[in-house]
Order: C-alpha cells, then structure tokens, then sequence
C-alpha cells in the first residue's frame, strides 16, 4: 500500500521541532540564570544573625530594590507590569497581542523584586517570560502555527526548567493557560517541554526538590485524610488570595503615591524580615525546613501567617513578582500546621511530609486553577504514585472550595477585576470585546410622534415594513409600533395612542454577547440602538445580523483552535 507524505505534514512537523528546539532552549537559559541570579545576590547580602542588622539590611537591599523598579517603571513608561493573567489573556484573544517589550521589563522588575528579598514567586515572572519570548519569536519567524501555540510552548518550556517536570509543563500550558486541546499544538509544546528539561539536566543537573519514597500510612487512610483536610487547605487559598486583592487596593484607597507606598512597604517588610526571616524572598530554604515534619505547630501558624502578609505587602505596594513560589510556601506552612494537629489529636500520625506536600499543591492549585498540573508536578518531583493521588484528592477538594468563595484562580480574578471574563472561554470573551457598531443599520422608518395612524401606515407600507420608530422633535427616542396592532385602529387617531413605549433596546456600547443575550427574548424585524446619554436612536439590528456575526466569530475560534 502506498503511502503518501503531504508537504503540509512535513512542514508542520519540521516546524514543531524547530519551534520547540529554539523555545525549550531558551526557556531552559533563561529559568535558570533568573533563578542562579537570584541565588547569587541573596548569598551577596546573606543576612546576618542580629535582629537590628537584619532589619537594617532588609531596608537597604529592599530599598535599592524599589528604587531600580520605580526607575525602570518610569523607563518603560508603563503602569503596571504584567504577568500570567496577561499571558492567559492575550491566548484568549483573535489577535493574540501581547507587548513584548513590557513583558521584558516586567521580568526584570520581578529579578530586581525577588532578588532584594521581597517575599514574591519565581514562577510566574518566567511563565510570563516564556510567553514573551514565544510570542516575539512568532513575529520573527514565518511558521504556521498561531501565536497562542508559541506562547503555550514557552509556558511549557518555562515551567519544566523552572520545577523540572516535563509533563507538568505540557499540561499546565494546556489546562492554565490555553484551556483547549488541539493536536496541532500538541507537538511544539511537548518538544519545548522536553527539550527545556534535557537542556537543564545536561548543562545544571540537580536533585528533586523533593523526593519522598517511604509513606507512613496506607493509601486508603492517606486519600481519605487529604479528602477531609483538603477543604482548610481551599479555606487557606481563599484567605491568601483575598489578602492579595486587599492590599493592592490599600495604596488607592488611602491615595499613597509610589513614593510614600515605597516607604510604608519597605519598613513594613524590614520588620517581617527582621523577626520572621524565613518568609522573606522566594522562601525555599524554609520549604525545605517543612519538609522535614518536625516544625512546631506555633511556628509553622507562624511562617504560614507572615507568609500571607508578607507576599500581600510585598505585590501591593510596589514590588513585582508571582504568587507561585509564596502559595507553595504557605501551602507547606499550612501543611505542617494540620500534620501537628491530627498527630496531637491522635487522628493521624505522619512520620514523613505527605500533609505538608498535599498542602502545598492543594493550596497552589487552588491559587492558579491547576488542579491536574499541580498533581503531576507531584508525581514528577516525588516518583511517588500514592503521594499524587493523595495530593489530587486534597487538590480537587480544596478547589472546590475555593472556587465556590473565591472563583477559578487568582489570575482569572485580576482579569475580573479588569472587567474581562473568561469564565465563558475564548468565545465569550470575544463575543463581549466585540461591539454592535459595524451591524448598526440606518435602513428604518422613523416617525414624528405627532404624526397620525394614517401617515404611519403609509410610510411602513411604502417601506415595505412591518414595524416604525417614533421620535420627537430633538431626535429622542418615544417607542414602536407594529403594522399589526394600526390596521384597526382610527386613522386620524395621534400615533402617540398606538406607542410600545418600552419596547426591546440595546445601547450603542453593547457588545455581541449583550446583543444575543437581549436578541433571545426578541420577537420582530428588527431591535431598536438607542445612545445611552441622549437616548437618541441611532439605529436598528436585526436578528439575522446577530446570529451571522456569531457564526463568523466561532468559525474564527475553530480556525484558530484547531486549523490543521
């Protein structure tokens, strides 16, 4: 039997290799030097073991800090920095935009953040780095496949340097940011993944971060645990990330400028530092210190308080960075604190950290709405079968909770905030970004409203329309009527007396998806546009004109999903 190559099937496929090769490389150089350039400046500043040095010490490096972002801010001209929610946004757009050169300096101001000791994340600066740089290199290269498949590649690619998890960074690109599967897109993420994570291993191998093999329970006792602890771990989420939104409208809501939120946030930090050090920066030699199971329980309520408001203080009032890495933290934290507790209540007695881990994915996955992600960066980091399904059961339980009192995720919030919805997918935020104008039409019959019965009649009938606008003098608005209901009325009777005065209407500044919601309850020719100020109508939309407008919109959303 024969079998046929088409040159389509040969170009994607050189394609995938040559966009994952240059995407997992990247991801690979540019996770690791953030993370070493990190390390290296703490171990500059190490602090010492004074608490007036420490303080003293935080202040300086966290004052240089704010200083080179305030800055870089005025630099880049810019006023806020972006990170993964903007990355989720722009693949949820027709036109996949996103500002490469704020994606840049929002990374460089999150390496200035993490490195003077804020308490801010690593992960999600690179997960917004690597959709930086796919979507530059889409502008730089002629290949077909969409803008959202390069910046899902560098996601991938980011993520499996950053935790050294290949198939977590597959997944989470999928799940967390483009929310869609296709098959076309499969083979460049999954290349970028895996060479990210090749690259890292060959150039700065390195150990787990953890690594459990020996569990002190059986399965079941394990899952069934996870599954009633889980929802404190969603309680926890939904404080942690309630905290966040709160301090960031703190500096608005007492009118700070930058300058004086500097200060407060530098002060505030140098004391937190000074009496709770292990908060500080991305945390993880105090994550290590969990994973140990024998943190007190005052210390671990400790870590997982200062964690919380640290991170809140550090992302409100001027410093830049993720919520990844603090989540992990506070997670741990959270953790340790429910392992004292079921071993002092004899309910559960844990000899290794299977609590401690379960918090941290359950309260990270509830954080950034990757449940699945978070379950095979477990399974990856772990080698461990038993200590994923436990930590699944804690996650889902945990997301339903958060999810119910918070929502989606964290960054699903900061786009809420920025009245863009993506709890109806790529189509029904579309659907809302795109606005009636173009389908406004001017083919209507207008009447005065001291017109007759009669006039009306003649000018519908002329028009061949079933159905006329009455307006007053000043071009304002009064109501519809319908041929229908004039036919047995008196003709010399005022126009005014046959009036529907509150008939179906759209703004002007609808978009499509108010139009179909108020199309769904619509029955005639056409609906009335009315100026939301003057009230004045400026035209008429049919139904026809809505549904074909919908129809083009979704053939886009295929195309760009699931062109081959």
């Amino acid at each position: 039997m024969e079998i046929k190559v088409s040159n389509n099937a040969i170009t994607l496929w050189v394609g995938a290799i040559f966009v994952g090769l240059i995407l997992g490389i990247t991801g690979a150089i540019t996770a690791h030097y953030f993370r070493y350039g990190i390390h290296l400046i703490s171990i500059i500043f190490e602090k010492p073991q004074n608490l007036i040095q420490t303080f003293i010490i935080y202040n300086i490096t966290l004052g240089l800090a704010v200083f080179l972002i305030l800055w870089l801010k005025k630099v880049s001209k810019s006023k806020d920095w972006q990170g993964p929610a903007d990355s989720i946004y722009s693949v949820h757009r027709i036109d996949n935009e996103l500002d490469v050169k704020l994606g840049f300096f929002s990374t460089i101001a999150a390496f200035i953040s993490a490195a003077g000791g804020a308490s801010v994340g690593q992960y999600g600066p690179l997960v917004h780095l690597g959709a930086t740089i796919g979507s530059w290199l889409k502008t730089k290269v002629s290949v077909n496949f969409s803008a959202d498949v390069f910046i899902g590649a560098g996601i991938a690619a980011a993520i499996s340097a950053g935790f050294g998890a290949p198939f977590a960074g597959i997944i989470f690109a999928h799940e967390a940011i483009l929310r869609h599967f296709a098959f076309k897109a499969l083979a460049p993420i999954a290349i970028a993944s895996t060479i990210a994570f090749g690259t890292t291993q060959i150039f700065w191998p390195s150990e787990p971060f953890f690594e459990q093999t020996a569990l002190s329970g059986a399965i079941s006792l394990m899952v069934l645990v996870s599954c009633l602890i889980g929802p404190i771990f969603g309680f926890v989420a939904v404080i942690f990330m309630r905290s966040l939104l709160f301090f960031s409208s703190l500096p608005a809501l007492l009118k700070l400028n930058p300058n004086y939120a500097a200060v407060i946030m530098v002060i505030s930090l140098s004391l937190i530092g000074a009496f709770i050090p292990g908060v500080m920066g991305l945390g993880s030699t105090t994550l290590s210190s969990l994973l140990e199971n024998n943190t007190l329980l005052a210390t671990a309520l400790l870590i997982l308080i200062g964690k919380i408001i640290a991170t809140s203080i550090s992302l409100g009032f001027g410093f830049f960075g993720g919520v990844f890495s603090p989540a992990l933290l506070i997670g741990a934290a959270a953790g340790a604190a429910v392992s004292q507790v079921l071993a002092i209540s004899g309910i559960y007695v844990s000899s290794g950290p299977e609590i401690i881990i379960c918090g941290m994915a359950a309260v990270t996955g509830a954080v950034i709405g990757a449940p699945i992600s978070m379950t095979i960066i477990v399974l990856e980091l772990t080698g461990s079968y038993e200590l994923a399904m436990m930590s699944l059961t804690g996650i889902v339980t945990a997301i339903m909770f958060s999810h119910h009192y918070f929502g989606h995720s964290y960054f699903d919030k900061q786009l809420l905030l920025r009245n863009i919805d993506l709890s109806h997918g790529r189509s029904g935020l579309i659907l809302m970004e795109n606005s009636i104008q173009p389908l406004i039409s001017n083919n209507f019959i207008s009447v005065d409203s001291n017109s007759t019965v009669s006039h009306t009649i003649k000018l519908m009938a002329s028009e061949n329309t079933s159905e006329a606008y009455i307006k007053n003098r000043d071009g304002s608005f009064v109501g519809k009527v319908y041929l229908s209901s004039l036919v047995e009325i008196d003709p010399l009777k005022a126009i005014l007396s046959c009036t529907d005065h509150n008939p179906i209407s759209l703004n002007s500044d609808a978009s499509l998806q108010q139009a179909i919601e108020v199309g769904s309850d619509f029955i005639g020719e056409a609906i009335p546009v009315l100026d939301r100020t003057s009230q004045k109508l400026q035209g008429v939309i049919s139904e026809s004109d809505i549904f074909k407008a919908y129809l083009d919109l979704q053939t886009q959303i295929i195309d760009l999903e699931h062109q081959d």
